[in-house]
């Protein structure tokens, strides 16, 4: 479990949290065909207020409603988003890392190697 941190905002990123891993899930399952049909030409106000809207509900979906609006003071500025969404993610990676380390140390504690295996035979 990690600690994330953004504009005085602190959130719990728990990757072996079967709840919290459904509710990551779902939310870039559902983003995923907005983003494909998000309009690319167009008023440049209209696509970038789109895009925050879906850096928004990713928040919203992950964190519980209203998160969006403390993270970003309520405003639509694309780079901050994305500057936000770029830290989040480096988050989970290196939580995502760590469970995988953890999850591989357990598993080869009793698995034995091949010459082991061999040797009893």
């Amino acid at each position: 479990m990690s600690q994330w941190k953004w504009n005085d905002v602190e959130l719990e990123i728990d990757m072996d949290d079967v709840e919290f891993l459904e509710r990551y899930e779902k939310v870039f399952e559902s983003i995923e065909p907005r983003e494909k049909n998000l309009e690319k030409v167009g008023k440049i106000s209209e696509i970038t207020r789109e895009y925050c809207l879906l850096f928004y509900d990713i928040f919203d979906g992950i964190f519980g409603e209203g998160t969006s609006e403390k993270l970003f003071d309520g405003k639509m500025n694309l780079r901050v988003c994305e500057e936000c969404y770029d830290s989040f993610i480096a988050v989970c990676e290196k939580e995502i890392n760590a469970v995988n380390k953890r999850r591989n140390s357990v598993v080869s504690k009793y698995t034995p190697n091949r010459a082991q295996r061999r040797a009893k035979k």
